[in-house]
């Protein structure tokens, strides 16, 4: 079954009980545009206590917000009430959330005309335009987007990530909107804007999407975002095709590796990121191939559109794709009398040596070159 198979499942058994319950938000719109989404969220009319006696498989996982997580074979499905939503006095959550109200009030709440029909049985509900915006390429705010951004200012950069991946355009008022509001973006968590911004980043229309960005000065609200720094990621050929590979680009432009860091992302992330943006500086050698890990130096084959070749494949031509792999240990070293750095400086020697073809991977070979590294480490 598809997800949109079992969402409908979802769907008629709380009709059955007397309910309305309807697929909502991106899943509408990804629909509309001809799209079979994965993620499907559901509304309902029906309260959490009522959609938990539903399902023999259900979890209250936000249910001050009215959400339960419906589990049909093993496919995870948030079930909302319809809600309605107070003033936002922190410019980041509802400071009241009511639920019980019409499918109508749930779908005013919500940011895009895009984001906000819903869908049942064939039929579109459509109270705010949403359909003829899609058509039109344009994303607009469900009513004043001054109100809507001054609810959650996040969905500022909201927009500019949809007008990345679907190559819109913004509504002129939501563009004087997002202008005259962006210093509210200082009030978010930087960990929901950065997510927002890799989404962004990672859209087929972000040097678009850049572009309007530094026009409306809402990058001087971002950390060391500059117009010069922008300038050179959209003149940059090589297009970011993952997370890593975005932030990449602001790194190696930036020209410093800390950049990342009041981006408040993984130390993972920032790690593949720097990998990303030293490589592209000094390009792929023979040794970079082997110390870089197969999924940093697949991004960065693809940015490089090296199409030809896969990381797994240059792994292969090694030889050897780890240390462990090294015939020669640790314990090798002591044997020779190595001690301390020493141990450390002649493995990381035979490894290279190695790697670059210039020794065999052969113990003997390796001990008897050892023995002579030790000795010259001795002279010096």
């Amino acid at each position: 079954m598809t997800e949109w198979e079992y969402a409908k499942r979802i769907i008629e058994t709380i009709n059955a009980r007397g309910g309305e319950a309807y697929i909502v938000g991106g899943a509408v719109r990804d629909y509309m545009l001809g799209h079979l989404p994965d993620d499907i969220d559901i509304a309902t009319s029906l309260f959490p206590d009522e959609v938990l006696s539903l399902f023999p498989k259900a979890v209250p996982t936000g249910i001050e917000h009215g959400t339960v997580t419906v589990i049909l074979d093993h496919h995870p499905f948030e079930v909302t009430t319809f809600r309605s939503e107070g003033t936002y006095s922190d410019s980041r959550r509802p400071d009241r959330v009511a639920l019980g109200v019409s499918l109508e009030e749930d779908l005013l709440r919500r940011d895009f005309t895009m984001n906000a029909m819903a869908f049942h049985d064939g039929n579109v509900v459509d109270l705010f335009g949403g359909r003829l915006d899609l058509e039109s390429g344009i994303i607009r705010t469900v009513g004043s987007p001054y109100e809507r951004f001054g609810e959650d200012a996040l969905r500022i950069m909201r927009a500019f990530r949809f007008m990345s991946q679907l190559d819109f355009t913004l509504d002129e008022e939501l563009r004087q909107a997002a202008e005259s509001l962006g210093h509210k973006l200082r009030h978010i968590a930087m960990e929901r804007i950065a997510i927002e911004f890799e989404k962004l980043m990672a859209g087929p229309a972000y040097k678009k999407a850049l572009t309007d960005l530094v026009a409306l000065g809402i990058h001087e609200h971002l950390p060391d975002v500059t117009a010069p720094l922008v300038e050179h990621i959209i003149a940059d050929e090589r297009k970011p095709v993952n997370a890593a590979g975005g932030w990449a680009l602001f790194v190696h432009h930036a020209g410093d590796a800390a950049w990342l860091a009041p981006w408040k992302r993984s130390n993972a992330l920032k790690r593949q990121a720097v990998v990303l943006s030293r490589l592209f500086s000094t390009g792929l050698d023979t040794f970079a191939v082997y110390e870089t890990e197969e999924a940093t130096l697949d991004t960065y084959l693809r940015m490089e559109r090296r199409d030809g070749v896969s990381a797994s494949e240059l792994k292969r031509t090694l030889p050897i794709q780890h240390r462990k792999q090294l015939r020669f240990d640790g314990r090798d070293a002591l044997a020779l009398g190595a001690v301390g750095a020493e141990i450390k400086g002649v493995l990381a020697y035979l490894e290279r040596s190695v790697v670059l073809g210039q020794l065999a991977n052969d113990s003997e070979t390796l001990r008897k070159e050892a023995v002579s590294w030790l000795q010259r480490e001795e002279k010096c």
